[in-house]
């Protein structure tokens, strides 16, 4: 009968190790579960991050493609307004020549 009670004990201690071992072995793979979803949420953070980064640096690249742009179009004026200023100079100066010459032919014809 003692036998008997000491097997029974025994068989109640396995049983209680066993249960204590799949506790421990759920808690691990929970433990485990969370770690991965921890390291899938620094990932998903980090791509959101980088493609943050991606479209700000799109925009900045944008950005300068236009502030290039007005500032070759500034350009552009400003070599136009040069062209037109050079052009009515030397309109001005033909007019002037044309003066002088009719000026002269005047004065011939006064001599004459």
């Amino acid at each position: 009968n003692e036998e008997d009670n000491d097997e029974d004990n025994d068989d109640e201690d396995e049983d209680e190790e066993s249960d204590e071992d799949e506790d421990l072995a759920e808690e691990d793979n929970e433990e485990d579960n969370d770690e991965d979803n921890d390291d899938e949420d620094e990932d998903l953070a980090e791509e959101d991050n980088e493609e943050d980064n991606d479209e700000d640096n799109d925009d900045e690249d944008e950005d300068e493609e236009s502030l290039a742009e007005e500032d070759n179009e500034e350009d552009n004026d400003e070599d136009n307004d040069d062209e037109d200023e050079d052009l009515a100079e030397e309109d001005n100066e033909e007019d002037n020549d044309e003066e002088d010459n009719d000026e002269d032919n005047d004065d011939e014809d006064e001599d004459e």
